[in-house]
Parts: structure tokens; C-alpha cells; sequence
């Protein structure tokens, strides 16, 4: 699965920069029978009509592993916004922009990864930004489709008692239509280590920082 990641220069140029990483369940779900559904299909806010919010922020650009034309914003967090795109095979793309550590900066960082729709219906997709000494780094996960929010709402609060007495939470849970997202920063990720998500078939997604 590949990552770009895209950074902001000072003549408003994107360079990218190519890592590996998964997400990975104990067991997946039951195969289905015919093949996966279109990204449209997966994603309701791809078949919207565009609006001015469905845009990178001043200074970035898409990449060529998706459609420019269907990127969406999926949703905003402390952390950064969250934006999905179809790939240019088909693929469901997820893109992060870290937000700058102090109001009033502008955004430097972003990645984007577009696995296959098999491996979203799997394992969801999981998306880490390196935001460096201004921005976050900012760890995202959108879950599979068949993981409830109140199943991701009950283990967080397991994990992190006061996670939502703060103004900025350590972990973000953002529902938005037919989405599910999970935003961090690296840091909570690594204490959080390892920790499953029951399916509805009785088995359970295993949620692995990154390396």
C-alpha cells in the first residue's frame, strides 16, 4: 500500500516522500460472494457535488494516484483535515492535511494512501502524517464499514477514561454520514499499542500503530 506524503514549500510546491505501512485484523470479514463494491459505493460523500470546502488548503495539490476532480473533505478534527478521493484504479484514497501546532499558521504537511477496496472492507485504512517541530503528527484511521461508532466510542472510553473532558481529545471519534474516523497523534497511538474492535461476526479488528 502506498503513502505519498506532500509538504508545503516556499514557492507553494509539493514534493513527496514514499513509506509503507498496514493495518491489519486478526480475522476478516466473510468474503463476499460478488466483487467489492465501486468507492463511490463505499464512500456517499464521493457522489456529492463539490463545494468550495472540497479543496486542499493554498498551497498543495493532488497527487496522480487519485481523481482530483471527486476529492471531498470528509471531515475537520483538531488534528488536521481529513479528505477522501476515488484512485485513479478504482481505489479508496484517504488524505490528511496536519494541522500547525499554533492558530494562525498555515498547514505544511500532508499524505494520502490508496489502498484497494477489498483491503478497506478488511481492514479500513490506516494513514500516518509526519507533521515535524510546526505541525502534528497525526495518525488517522477510517474503519471498515461493518464497526459501529458506539463499538469505537466503548473502547476508547476503555482505553482513555477522560479522553473527551478535553477540548482537544487524544483520540478524536468523527462520524460523519457512512464514515467513521479515528484521529490521534502519533504519540497516543504509541501508548495506545495494540487494541481490537469487535466485528459483528464475532471476530475483531486489531488497530496497530505504526512502526
Amino acid at each position: 500500500m502506498k503513502i505519498r506524503h506532500s509538504g508545503r514549500a516556499l514557492a507553494l510546491a509539493v514534493s513527496g516522500l514514499l513509506m509503507l505501512s498496514a493495518c491489519s485484523a486478526d480475522t476478516a470479514p466473510e468474503e463476499a460472494t460478488g466483487p467489492p463494491p465501486a468507492a463511490t459505493e463505499l464512500m456517499q460523500v464521493l457522489n456529492e457535488e463539490a463545494g468550495d470546502e472540497d479543496r486542499l488548503p493554498e498551497g498543495f495539490e493532488p497527487t496522480e494516484s487519485y481523481i482530483a476532480d471527486t476529492l471531498r473533505l470528509l471531515a475537520r478534527s483538531s488534528y488536521g483535515e481529513h479528505f477522501a478521493a476515488e484512485g485513479i484504479n478504482g481505489e479508496l484514497c484517504l488524505i490528511t492535511v496536519a494541522a500547525p501546532k499554533e492558530q494562525g499558521m498555515d498547514p505544511e504537511v500532508a499524505a494520502s494512501t490508496c489502498p484497494p477496496l477489498e483491503h478497506v472492507l478488511a481492514n479500513g485504512i490506516l494513514l500516518a502524517v509526519t507533521g515535524g517541530e510546526s505541525s502534528f503528527d497525526v495518525v488517522t484511521y477510517l474503519l471498515p464499514p461493518d464497526i459501529s461508532e458506539q463499538t469505537v466510542t466503548d473502547k476508547i472510553n476503555e482505553l482513555v477514561p477522560d479522553n473527551h473532558n478535553d477540548l482537544r481529545p487524544p483520540v478524536e471519534i468523527i462520524s460523519e454520514e457512512s464514515t467513521l474516523l479515528l484521529v490521534m497523534t502519533s504519540e497516543t497511538s504509541q501508548e495506545l499499542g495494540d487494541f481490537q474492535l469487535p466485528r459483528p461476526n464475532g471476530d475483531s479488528l486489531t488497530i496497530r500503530p505504526l512502526d
